[in-house]
């Protein structure tokens, strides 16, 4: 097929000459329709607001979540430190058993008298046998020094206990409870110890009894709690040392443990505290519920792992937006469709709309638009004029040069108007080499201006190329007819104009007549 020669440039504004004169010879982008574009917003506001409302409530369960670990951790210590407690409380009524059993008398004989020595001594085994947790029981007379015991090993050693006073220091007759660290004790282990004095009708001392609980055996009470994999129990004192680790840590027993909120250590001070800090031990983040023992400046701390503890609502978060996700793309490929629908259906309306050789309006469609044109010119009082084209001898194009040819020449010829006319004009094709022209606002005088103007551009232009090369030139014949009062239809104008194109071929072609 031989190429198109001089064709005319597209003047501004063709693209929408183009769009409107169903110039479409290359595909038209997708113009989404208004229910399309509001399908598409409510669907992008309905995921942001389920996107907003699933972070809201992802947070909001996070932060629940951290708040029953502080508050699990908090009872959990409580809990711990009062049983510790309870175990106290025991001691103390043993205590108070013994030292209103035996007198003041009794105890400062024991340190001379054997027979006496050794019936306290079993008194306390006896009564050490109901205190599991209890590691030993004794008597000090008035000068503190043990003179009977559960241990028959520690009689004859001094107490550092507080029975331990200065001459003339007044006692209360209740029991005393007090932690005595390393450095203090008989047998340099930490311990707790419980003592009650016995003292005269005068309220002079005269002895006392101790139960002494040692922080070995706490070891093993901590360890006895069940916990999670990453969670911790320990008791430390007032200055941080560790003196009990759940699981067990031998090596870090007896350090000073500085757990660091932001830039500040956490103190151990106050009775019921909760704070998140990473543990200086393994490095893990966790919750920690912080209960003082009560009477004495020992605390009980019960750690939960923060990432252990969020193990379920992480689930969740995967679950949610991998829901999120599947449930954006089932949306966005049904959107896909629909759209595909939509270009189907402007595809099939283009088609059936519009000439298939040239791409310009067809035979229907030009009907339709220039009677909406001559409703239009009535309603506002215009004029609208119609150009009836026709290619002079265009039987001898094929027969000389074959229907393909032929086939470009009309191609350019739809081009070659679409490209001269105004941006409102419209232009169709009516069949063969037969088109029409639809000029809306156009009186009689412009339009035969413009019918002569497009003559002799087609005139004066190469429309192809034959197979050997040789240039085709082409002529056409025009008839014009403008709308006047009483014009009843487009199509009756149409025939004016169809009248005076049959005028202009039997008057010798290449020529321009307007319809009487």
């Amino acid at each position: 097929m031989g190429s198109v020669k001089g064709e005319p440039h597209l003047v501004e504004g063709s693209h929408h000459k183009i769009a409107r004169q169903g110039n479409l010879q290359n595909r038209e982008e997708f113009t989404a329709p208004p229910s399309f574009v509001a399908m598409c917003c409510v669907a992008i506001a309905v995921f942001i607001g389920v996107g907003l409302w699933l972070t809201f409530d992802l947070q909001s369960s996070f932060t629940e979540i951290m708040k029953d670990r502080e508050t699990l951790a908090l009872q959990t210590s409580g809990l711990m430190s009062q049983r510790f407690f309870n175990t106290l409380t025991a001691a103390d009524y043993v205590l108070q058993d013994i030292t209103t059993s035996t007198t003041g008398e009794e105890i400062n004989l024991a340190s001379n008298d054997h027979e006496i020595q050794n019936q306290l001594s079993a008194l306390l085994r006896e009564k050490l046998a109901t205190l599991p947790n209890v590691y030993g029981l004794g008597f000090l007379d008035q000068h503190c020094i043990y003179v009977a015991a559960a241990d028959e090993n520690i009689i004859g050693i001094k107490s550092n206990s507080k029975l331990n006073v200065q001459p003339g220091q007044v006692l209360e007759k209740k029991t005393y409870v007090e932690y005595v660290p390393a450095t203090k004790s008989a047998n340099k282990e930490p311990a707790i110890l419980v003592t009650r004095p016995i003292l005269s009708a005068e309220g002079v001392f005269e002895g006392g009894a101790l139960a002494a609980i040692m922080l070995s055996t706490t070891q093993d009470w901590i360890q006895s709690y069940q916990i999670g994999q990453f969670d911790t129990i320990a008791m430390m004192d007032d200055q941080g040392i560790l003196l009990a680790h759940n699981p067990s840590m031998p090596n870090a027993i007896g350090t000073t443990l500085n757990f660091i909120v932001g830039q500040s250590k956490v103190t151990l001070g106050d009775v019921n505290k909760t704070f998140f800090a990473v543990s200086p031990i393994d490095g893990r983040e966790r919750v920690y519920g912080v209960s003082k023992i009560e009477n004495i400046p020992l605390y009980i701390v019960m750690g939960y792992d923060k990432q252990q503890s969020l193990n379920e609502w992480q689930r969740r978060l995967w679950q949610t937006a991998v829901g999120f996700l599947a449930l954006m793309i089932v949306a966005f490929l049904m959107l896909r469709n629909h759209r595909k629908v939509l270009i189907k259906q402007q595809e099939l309306r283009r088609l059936s709309v519009t000439d298939p050789l040239t791409c310009i309006a067809n035979r229907r469609q030009i009907m339709l638009l220039g009677e909406n044109e001559i409703t239009r010119a009535l309603r506002y009082k215009t004029t609208v004029s119609v150009l009836m084209l026709d290619i002079d001898h265009f039987k001898s194009v094929n027969d000389s040069y074959g229907h393909q040819v032929g086939d470009k020449v009309i191609q350019y010829l739809a081009q070659s108007m679409v490209s001269n006319l105004r941006s409102f004009d419209i232009v169709g094709r009516l069949g063969g080499e037969e088109f029409a022209l639809i000029l809306p606002e156009t009186s009689s005088d412009d339009a035969l201006k413009i019918a002569n103007r497009l003559r002799e551009i087609i005139e004066q232009s190469d429309a192809a190329e034959s197979a050997i090369g040789k240039p085709i030139h082409i002529t056409v014949s025009i008839g014009v007819a403008s709308m006047k009062e009483g014009d009843p239809s487009f199509s009756n104008l149409l025939g004016k104009a169809d009248e005076a194109l049959y005028d202009a071929k039997s008057k010798g072609r290449n020529r321009v007549e307007f319809a009487s």
